[in-house]
């Protein structure tokens, strides 16, 4: 009897997430919305979005940049066509102006490398073993400008690796000169291997510096890279 076998390669390592969100003050629904998708070819995708303002049309905004993204991706697009033509919808489909941040890493499960594509989305972290890598860019968000850069920065990550990406209410109101090495400090101070227990501890750490006030909507969102 004949048969048939396809052999592939098995990938080098498997992501998990998991998320912590405060909402602003006397708002009922949070502005930011978060997405993740693992898609057939071994990559792994996170979005999260920051939406203009508060409320209820911050949140649609933000939501349906997530789920474009991850759709585009889902279909085929490369990133960078994705968000081209998402910029493009929002600046001429739209009755009036809207403006969202859009911070999304397409990681490659076989190989470890990892690119983000940040669009006006603040800063994001990556805890290696022994340091935290801050990655950061400067671009408006999508909506708010015909030409949009959609070059990504890119890292490799290893097993035990994290990815930690925030929306800007999470570090605009820490009250320290540096809140940047300040977040640094608060990943790396955190044990635990579980990317949800890691979000919360984060936020916890962070209404420590704030006081207890949420003056706006706060989301952190958290990768973990296992070995296969």
């Amino acid at each position: 009897d004949r048969a048939r076998y396809v052999f592939v390669t098995r990938p080098k390592i498997a992501c998990t997430y998991g998320v912590s969100k405060m909402l602003q003050q006397k708002q009922t629904i949070s502005g930011d919305s978060f997405g993740t998708k693992r898609l057939e070819n071994g990559t792994f995708v996170t979005a999260l979005s920051d939406g203009m303002g508060s409320g209820t049309r911050a949140h649609e905004e933000s939501d349906t940049v997530v789920n474009l993204f991850l759709q585009f991706m889902e279909a085929g697009f490369l990133a960078d066509m994705a968000l081209r033509l998402m910029n493009a919808a929002m600046i001429f489909g739209a009755d009036a102006e809207r403006f969202s941040t859009l911070d999304a890493c397409i990681i490659d499960e076989y190989t470890g490398i990892v690119d983000f594509y940040k669009v006006g989305a603040h800063v994001s972290f990556v805890r290696h073993k022994r340091r935290t890598e801050v990655i950061e860019a400067s671009s408006l968000p999508m909506g708010a400008s015909s030409s949009l850069d959609t070059l990504p920065s890119r890292s490799y990550l290893e097993p035990g690796d994290y990815l930690v990406l925030v929306t800007d209410g999470v570090l605009e109101y820490l009250h320290v000169p540096n809140p940047e090495e300040t977040m640094q400090e608060i990943i790396e101070s955190i044990n635990t291997n579980h990317p949800g227990i890691l979000a919360k501890k984060i936020l916890e750490r962070v209404l420590l510096f704030t006081g207890g006030k949420v003056s706006d909507d706060m989301t952190i969102l958290a990768t973990c890279i296992w070995e296969k």
